[in-house]
């Protein structure tokens, strides 16, 4: 009961948040904004896809992910997996961390970037303001180092 009803304010909240922009609150951009705020990390539209089958077919998906982009409610991320990854924009600024291996996520809370910001324009010649950014990291989680680890040494 206890997910119903979290369901059912997150639709309420995204009511609002679709008007704001203009949009109508529709049930396809309902259930694709509830599906990606309830998710740990960043999906691809074909993971909502998949979650919303069969209610909702992949035109719509599609169509829907286009017009929640373009209205910046959600922002397109990028994790090398060859598709996009998406996640609601207006939620706590963050980056992400990817194992090149596993493609494990974290979120990256602080890493600087407001100083980063100030450094880059204190240094750009035609720039006066930042308004978006994108940084993503790539390394090796702590479990597939140690796997690789073991690895190596069974491998002696």
């Amino acid at each position: 009961m206890a997910k119903k009803s979290n369901n059912l304010f997150l639709k309420e909240e995204f009511r609002g948040v679709l008007r704001k922009s203009g949009y109508k609150a529709t049930p396809a951009r309902l259930a694709v904004l509830s599906i990606i705020k309830q998710s740990k990390n960043p999906l691809s539209a074909q993971g909502v896809i998949e979650k919303l089958k069969p209610d909702f077919d992949q035109a719509t998906v599609y169509r829907t992910f286009k017009n929640l982009k373009e209205s910046g409610i959600i922002r397109q991320i990028d994790l090398r997996h060859n598709h996009a990854h998406y996640e609601i924009a207006n939620d706590k600024e963050h980056h992400h961390l990817v194992c090149i291996r596993c493609g494990r996520i974290e979120d990256v809370q602080k890493c600087g970037v407001e100083d980063m910001h100030s450094l880059i324009l204190r240094s750009s010649k035609y720039f006066s303001e930042i308004r978006q950014h994108a940084l993503e990291f790539y390394g090796i989680c702590k479990s597939c180092n140690k796997n690789y680890e073991i690895k190596k040494i069974s491998s002696h």
